[in-house]
């Protein structure tokens, strides 16, 4: 008697039997677990087998349900870097993505600090600003586009702002050393050297190195000539002047450590480059408390109190935002007993009038609030309001002192004590606005190196913890 055409009937095998008198299609016979060939029908097989198939699919939904279910994890991580710190929150499905995307970010770090730090002997800026007025330098692709981002604030600012304020900076240091405030002469001098028009970035194509080159077989057509050659950037800058982009590096990486966030999973973030703060995403509401935004909330210091960070003017929410504050409070230069803002006119080669206390700038782009809120302390009231309602995208906070007895202050003497404190908002930014006491009480903000203590601060989730660093 032969096999043949092996079936499945309720769950279990069967073969139908081709007999000398009977169709094969009525001879069915059910095969057992031992392999006989009972004449009767055995349902007990089946039973099993629909009862095991029952107890699979009751594992995978009660597994499906689980993952589900996950919540997502926010990990925070603060690191010492380019003579502050950086505090990285981050939330993404699961712990592992998370932590992935965290080196990811840290690796970015420490490429763009290797290149963009000017002290470093091996950086970009540092071979660039060494071989001044000589000849043009290699640099990294990563260096041309900050250098294209500061241009941006270059022309958006007016030529306010300038990365290559250099000369000044060292003057004004020297002034400093010498306790002598720098003679219009050397002002002029230095003024000569100052504009991101003499930047000079050349693109070339060069022949790939041997064992770069394309392997082709002696069948195979010719190669594309692009594949046979690689980009170049080159810079270089005129003798004696100076390339300084720490005006606006903070900003940008924070900016490049967000984008490889995202790259790797990360479904929200936010990234804390002393002052220079850029937060994309929204929190999960299981990470927000009943009745808040899940935006990110970010607090501006009041500059009344610069010592005391816990003191907040104002907080505002962030998504796909970048925030930054530049103040007068923070740093400058003692003169013969006279307090110079660490700000500099780069068309007059002097220290910005004291008269704007800070200047926030919210933009999409974190470089961009970063170069403007530099250039709004050097602008002023009216003018960096105009500049800033010409632009899509961003929105400003000039805090402004007002002395009560109408004096004005020297432009570059301290406000009297008794001034009150003005503020000027652009049209749009009174929408971001919230009651600072509506951050997290419980939690302090991150700390930062105390060369460069920032005016901003990050709202901590509450379920990530103290993101206080250090």
């Amino acid at each position: 008697m032969e096999l043949s055409n092996t079936r499945r009937v309720r769950g279990v095998a069967v073969r139908a039997r081709r007999g000398s008198g009977r169709s094969a299609s009525s001879t069915w016979a059910y095969a057992t677990a031992d392999g006989r060939d009972p004449v009767l029908p055995h349902r007990a097989p089946a039973a099993r087998a629909r009862k095991a198939w029952a107890l699979v699919a009751l594992a995978a939904t009660v597994t499906l349900l689980a993952g589900c279910g996950r919540e997502p994890v926010e990990l925070v991580e603060t690191r010492a870097a380019m003579t502050t710190e950086i505090t990285v929150r981050v939330i993404a499905p699961n712990e592992r993505t998370a932590r992935t995307c965290l080196e990811s970010a840290w690796r970015e770090m420490e490429a763009c600090a290797l290149r963009l730090d000017r002290w470093t002997e091996a950086s970009d800026i540092y071979k660039i600003n060494e071989a001044a007025g000589m000849f043009h330098v290699n640099v990294d692709p990563l260096t041309v586009s900050c250098l294209m981002a500061a241009k941006d604030a270059w022309k958006a600012s007016g030529g306010v702002f300038d990365p290559t304020v250099g000369p000044l900076l060292t003057l004004w240091r020297e002034a400093e050393q010498r306790n002598r405030p720098p003679t219009d002469e050397e002002l002029a001098a230095a003024c000569r050297l100052v504009g991101m028009d003499k930047v000079e970035t050349l693109v070339g194509l060069i022949q790939k190195r041997f064992n770069d080159l394309p392997i082709v077989a002696p069948d195979d057509p010719p190669p594309d000539p692009d594949e046979l050659q690689r980009t170049i950037y080159t810079v270089g800058v005129r003798k004696g002047m100076e390339l300084n982009v720490g005006g606006i590096a903070k900003g940008y990486i924070a900016g490049r450590m967000a984008r490889r966030l995202r790259l790797h999973g990360a479904t929200a973030g936010l990234v804390a480059a002393a002052g220079d703060i850029y937060a994309f995403g929204r929190r999960p509401r299981s990470m927000v408390r009943f009745g808040r935004d899940p935006r990110w909330g970010v607090a501006v210091q009041d500059p009344r109190h610069p010592d005391d960070r816990s003191r907040r003017y104002t907080a505002v929410h962030l998504e796909d935002q970048a925030i930054d504050t530049s103040g007068h409070y923070y740093r400058g230069y003692e003169i013969q007993g006279t307090h110079y803002s660490h700000i500099i006119d780069p068309r007059t080669g002097r220290p910005v009038d004291t008269r704007l206390a800070s200047a926030t700038v919210v933009a999409e782009a974190p470089a961009l609030s970063d170069g403007l809120a530099t250039a709004m302390a050097v602008l002023g009231i009216e003018k960096g309001l105009e500049v800033v309602e010409s632009l899509d995208g961003v929105e400003c906070l000039l805090l402004e002192w007002k002395p009560k007895g109408g004096e004005a202050p020297t432009p570059e003497g301290a406000p009297p004590e008794d001034a009150d404190l003005v503020a000027h908002r652009s049209s749009g930014f009174a929408a971001l606005e919230f009651d600072p006491a509506h951050l997290e009480p419980e939690t302090p903000a991150p700390e930062e190196a105390p060369a460069t203590p920032p005016p901003a601060t990050p709202e901590p989730a509450p379920s990530a913890g103290n993101a206080q660093g250090g």
